[in-house]
């Protein structure tokens, strides 16, 4: 690899008093008194979007921008930067990076309707937040799903408002000249960039069960998709890693610094580590009138510390305040500095800055569950490497010495989203009417968490609407299959379900509650045991009969629809896909920002990170968050 390291004479001239970090190149402090006393623009979060932005306001020389992050930088250990071992679920590869230093490491509430099972659930925790510790796939939703947000009420956010943004973000790598020959592999250049700062590619691997697994969802009429990136992602596809192609290792928002972005160019661009922000400061706390506040406040600064039992210091925003501190932290400082409903902040005291009813409503992600069938016919795959030790060594030979080999991809290459009209086929014929009657519910705020504020209840009853008009639609995903040599995984996409994020307490370093009330909605357990008996359908195409993949977790036994409900409720996981938290929406809706994402009731404060989001898309997460990113930039640099 390359030497990332820059002379910190250069550095030294440039700024005192700075860190000489061999990633950074300079501008990244880890004391606060490094800092100046005030930037132009405080960013709360060095993650996927809280570094796309602060790097497009830092091109301007005269802006000045400070980021405070939580976490540090990594190391560049083998479980961030190596895809098959960032991914893996192998115990001699390890667990990737959740659960380690650069995660939260939080937990659900326990879930009702998972049996009270509590979640882990993973936020990153790391200079390039979850884009440096997620699954590193790199796919757009469906353009119907984004059109979805400006049917909310969010004019230009669509599909045509953020695709120059996500292009924007991209540097895009095509598929080998071999790969598109062998596996049709295309791309549409009109809809994918070049010039962006984080990189996305095709692995130089892929395995052999994946001809099985692609052969046999043609063989079930489920159409191929050349390049997913272009607004349609119903069918089965080669997905994109979000890997530099040379190295074959993780790109992530840390691209957005140096030396990529060659940050001894932006010297006005500022990062402290290890450091978390505790509140946010406002010129005025008048608050007098529950929903009507005469005297708008506005945002001046943070509050800032390395620890909870460490001196608290403060730095000024001289133009705004901007929290990118993800979908669950978000709201959690949003509360403890005074902008939330006001029963929740008056419970534990808090004096109320801007009774904000959405805050750390609308809680939504993506479910998973996953079975199991042994492939004895496919003579390579993912398990070898943690029988076969050998073979293992020579692998990670081969990935050291050439970057080719397993470790360059994840455990699958391809993927499948589809509709429900799709998969129903697999269902008995009485399920399309159950869906039909429970989605013709009048009632749409009843399976929401109790409390729920009337304004919440208004934007979801809109959101049920889009949701229910599109049970049926041939242009929206509703499950994602994930496949790879001994797993069939479905992953609900568009759930009805609604949850919570609160604060347990005044500190910021007490985890937030987090109660995405999974399943609450019947609908999305519907879907999901619509899914399994699908996976049970797969395994009758030929190609999959070819390698005798007969499903042995769960096993023949679970037979019955309660057995199956209850084998998926026992089960299911996080896809880590958190949204919706500080909702971009009309405010009657619930909403928390407005289309600029200017926070509403205060000046001087905006949201740019996934918990704007007002409905998921059916998509992993990352590539949206950069285009929300980019074109969050745009604005801000446009109102500045």
């Amino acid at each position: 690899m390359r030497s990332l390291y820059l002379p910190c004479a250069l550095l030294v001239a440039v700024f005192k008093n700075v860190i000489c970090d061999p990633v950074s190149s300079g501008r990244i402090l880890d004391r606060s008194t490094d800092l100046l006393p005030s930037y132009d623009y405080v960013i709360v979060g060095g993650g996927t979007g809280g570094l796309v932005v602060a790097n497009r306001l830092s091109e301007n020389k005269n802006i000045t921008v400070l980021v405070i992050e939580a976490g540090t930088f990594h190391k560049n250990e083998d479980f961030i930067t190596i895809p098959l071992i960032t991914t893996s679920n192998l115990p001699f590869l390890g667990t990737g990076p959740r659960n380690t230093v650069y995660d939260y490491n939080t937990t659900s509430t326990p879930q009702s309707h998972l049996v009270n099972r509590s979640l882990d659930l993973s936020a990153g925790k790391v200079i390039g937040g979850s884009s440096a510790i997620n699954g590193m796939i790199f796919m757009r939703g469906n353009a119907a799903e984004y059109d979805h947000w400006e049917e909310l009420g969010n004019t230009g956010w669509n599909w045509k408002g953020l695709l120059p943004y996500f292009k924007k973000s991209e540097h895009f790598t095509p598929a080998e000249k071999q790969d598109v020959q062998e596996w049709g592999i295309g791309y549409d250049a009109d809809v994918h960039g070049e010039g962006g700062l984080v990189k996305n590619g095709f692995s130089r691997f892929i395995w052999p069960s994946t001809k099985n697994f692609l052969t046999a969802f043609l063989e079930l009429g489920v159409s191929y998709i050349k390049d997913s990136f272009s607004g349609l992602n119903t069918g089965v596809f080669f997905f994109l890693l979000s890997i530099t192609p040379d190295s074959q290792e993780r790109s992530t928002s840390q691209s957005f610094l140096p030396p990529t972005s060659d940050i001894s160019t932006h010297p006005n661009l500022h990062v402290l580590t290890s450091h978390t922000v505790t509140k946010i400061l406002f010129s005025s706390t008048s608050s007098k009138h529950s929903s009507m506040n005469l005297t708008e406040s506005h945002a001046i600064g943070v509050e800032y510390a390395a620890g909870k039992h460490e001196e608290s210091y403060t730095v000024n925003a001289r133009k705004e305040v901007i929290l990118s501190a993800g979908a669950q932290r978000t709201p959690q400082l949003l509360q403890i500095s005074g902008i939330g409903r006001r029963d929740v902040l008056g419970n534990l005291g808090i004096e109320v800055v801007v009774e904000s009813e959405g805050v750390g409503e609308n809680y939504q992600d993506h479910l998973l569950f996953t079975t199991f069938s042994p492939a004895p016919n496919i003579e390579v795959q993912y398990g070898n490497l943690s029988t076969n030790a050998t073979w293992a060594a020579e692998m990670r030979e081969l990935y050291d010495e050439k970057r080719d080999g397993p470790f360059t991809t994840a455990s699958a290459n391809v993927f499948s989203f589809l509709p429900l009209a799709t998969i129903l086929n697999g269902s008995a014929p009485s399920t399309f009417d159950t869906l039909q009657s429970l989605s013709h519910s009048k009632n749409s705020s009843q399976y929401l968490l109790p409390s729920t504020p009337s304004s919440v209840q208004a934007g979801y009853k809109l959101q049920h609407q889009i949701l229910t008009s599109n049970l049926l639609s041939t242009n929206t995903s509703h499950i994602e299959i994930i496949v790879g040599d001994s797993i069939i995984a479905p992953a609900i996409q568009l759930p009805f379900s609604r949850g919570r994020v609160s604060i347990s307490s005044t500190s910021i370093f007490d985890p937030p509650l987090l109660n995405p009330n999974y399943l609450s909605h019947p609908i999305d357990l519907l879907q999901l045991t619509i899914a399994f008996n699908y996976t049970r359908f797969m395994r009758t195409a030929p190609s999959l009969q070819a390698i005798s993949f007969t499903e042995s977790y769960p096993g023949p036994n679970i037979t019955t629809q309660a057995q199956i409900e209850e084998f998926i409720r026992e089960t299911v996981v996080s896809e880590n896909h958190h949204v919706g938290t500080a909702s971009i929406l009309p405010r009657n809706l619930g909403g928390v920002v407005d289309e600029r994402l200017r926070v509403y009731g205060v000046k001087g404060l905006r949201v740019v990170d996934a918990s704007v989001i007002p409905i998921l898309v059916a998509a992993h997460l990352q590539a949206t968050v950069y285009g929300v990113a980019e074109k969050a930039a745009s604005v801000i640099l446009e109102d500045a």
